[in-house]
């Protein structure tokens, strides 16, 4: 006779509380004790935000959408409420949260099988152990052998959120299987986004930041807590997948079942699963119910629609640092395009959870001064999306007057300053591309391109770093004063990288390379540089007192 593993009540998330302790939690004791937990510290980056939606998603059920503000409103003003009733609501369907349930285990379809009856190894469920590159792993060979059923549930909520695209077992009784295999339908629906959440002062915090009021938040559409269902709440899925199926709101996106599964162990643990295609998930314009995520203006998808404006949900690049993409978390920084019968759109949207938190600064529900905490999350694939590649995971911390539309003048500042570090950028590639021409490299535009990258890195190795601690400065600092203190900053980095660069060219260099207006020597690779620098950055915005700095950090 079957064994139990409750969700609700074994172990299996694992936490960090405020104090640094490391802990392990089940869903019933995560809910209770969510304001005496910092976040969530499993694994991997993408397996903590994988978990995070399942609790966002028992969130929105608990609070009934919430259909209105003042619903929300109850659950911020009265601190473990959102835990007393969510453990209620849990309790409501017990039954569909055990992961061995011989008829309906959680996240996982009863009986599903191939015709040869084969399974899948845990390779297929263990995101960290990359098919054909072993050598990546942290585990030893005998660690793929069995995991415990408290970590299979952790990665069996990270599959359905991030499996990679390929083919997968053919379930008996799934019309779409051919030849007992079950074609690409794409990675999971969350693998799919960059996805982006606010962090709270606890976890408790973090929820109710991150459960949407999808009525008062520009771009979602009001939700009917009757339609929009998790997987707990309706019958069990069968073998077949669905290509048509349709999201409904934050719920339906945060539990989609990307993939049919079932576990098989005993009860020392999991030793194999049958894992297969499920709910085929489409991106075009799902902004209207996924709110983790920013998108981005696509043409080549609004021409397929035939004029019908197209937004696709936004990746996050693994070349670029999080800081890099404002433009898509603030709506105020988002240039336009022009789209033929539709005028002027924006490029970007913001994700539905900061312009939830720029509606409750408007109702003066948090403050309108302070930071606010962003945390990116996201997997880049491989080919054809059926392998990991990489794992992105950062923190960008904003100034939330950024978010206030009356600050006209802070978001001027910034804007600026994201224009002039590429410009910048740009004139150290620039000189890198001259002074290698100097001493002769390769004509190539590959080559060239290469040179240039390497000179652009450097430099953002150091822009990365201290770009988001001005950014985060700005909450306090007065914006020309913190303008200029940019100016210098970029100044002094360029300059940094004119030496670095300049060091680095032999002595043929300096003699130089060509003839007549292609000649290429060090001396006018720097003329060209100075007189570049110049023009972005002139001396006139630069005051007596930061030019004192400049000299002095020279």
């Amino acid at each position: 006779m079957s064994r139990h593993f409750n969700l609700l009540d074994e172990p299996w998330i694992r936490v960090t509380r405020l104090d640094g302790e490391a802990d392990e939690v089940s869903l019933l004791s995560l809910f209770r004790e969510a304001g005496d937990i910092e976040g969530i510290h499993g694994e991997i980056a993408s397996q903590d935000v994988a978990i995070l939606r399942l609790l966002l998603a028992i969130c929105h059920r608990t609070m009934g959408g919430p259909e209105d503000l003042a619903t929300w409103r109850g659950y911020w003003d009265a601190p473990g409420r959102l835990g007393s009733d969510a453990c209620d609501y849990l309790e409501r369907f017990r039954d569909r949260f055990d992961l061995r349930a011989p008829e309906r285990p959680f996240f996982q379809v009863a009986g599903i099988h191939t015709a040869s009856g084969k399974t899948s190894g845990l390779e297929s469920l263990i995101a960290d152990v990359p098919n054909g590159s072993p050598f990546f792993t942290t585990r030893i060979a005998d660690g793929l052998a069995s995991v415990s059923w408290a970590e299979a549930a952790r990665w069996l909520v990270h599959v359905h959120a991030f499996d990679p695209s390929g083919i997968r077992s053919g379930a008996v009784g799934a019309p779409q299987v051919q030849g007992g295999k079950g074609y690409p339908i794409g990675p999971g629906w969350t693998g799919q986004i960059g996805v982006i959440t606010v962090t709270g002062k606890d976890l408790e915090r973090t929820l109710l930041l991150n459960t949407v009021v999808c009525s008062v938040t520009p771009g979602l559409t009001e939700v009917d807590p009757m339609v929009d269902l998790a997987p707990w709440e309706r019958e069990p899925d069968g073998p077949a997948g669905s290509a048509s199926v349709q999201p409904t709101g934050p719920v339906s996106c945060y539990t989609w079942q990307t993939r049919r599964v079932l576990l098989h162990g005993d009860d020392a643990g999991v030793t194999s699963l049958f894992l297969g295609n499920g709910d085929k998930a489409t991106p075009q314009n799902r902004y209207l119910v996924e709110p983790c995520t920013a998108w981005r203006y696509s043409e080549p998808q609004t021409k397929k629609k035939h004029g019908a404006t197209v937004y696709m949900p936004r990746k996050l690049p693994t070349d670029r640092a999080f800081w890099r993409g404002l433009p898509t978390l603030v709506a105020q920084l988002s240039p336009s395009v022009r789209v033929k019968h539709a005028g002027e759109v924006t490029r970007y949207r913001p994700p539905g959870v900061v312009t939830f938190y720029e509606s409750l600064m408007d109702r003066r529900l948090v403050p309108r001064s302070g930071l606010l905490p962003l945390h990116a999350t996201g997997i880049e694939y491989g080919n054809n999306e059926s392998t990991v590649a990489e794992l992105v995971d950062d923190v960008l911390t904003l100034p939330v007057g950024l978010l206030d539309p009356g600050s006209k003048r802070l978001v001027t500042v910034v804007k600026d300053a994201m224009e002039e570090t590429e410009q910048v950028a740009r004139v150290v590639r620039s000189l890198a591309a001259n002074l290698d021409r100097a001493r002769g490299g390769s004509s190539e535009k590959q080559h060239r391109d290469k040179v240039m990258e390497h000179a652009s890195a450097s430099f953002y190795q150091v822009i990365d770093e201290r770009f988001p601690r001005w950014l985060a400065s700005l909450d306090e600092a007065d914006p020309e004063s913190a303008r200029n203190e940019w100016r210098v900053l970029l100044r002094q980095e360029a300059y940094k990288q004119c030496d670095a660069l300049t060091s680095q060219s032999p002595e043929t260099a300096f003699a130089g390379r060509g003839e007549g207006s292609d000649r290429m020597d060090v001396s006018r690779a720097l003329f060209f540089f100075t007189r570049k620098l110049a023009d972005i950055l002139p001396q006139t915005h630069i005051t007596t007192s930061d030019q004192d700095r400049e000299r002095t950090s020279a």
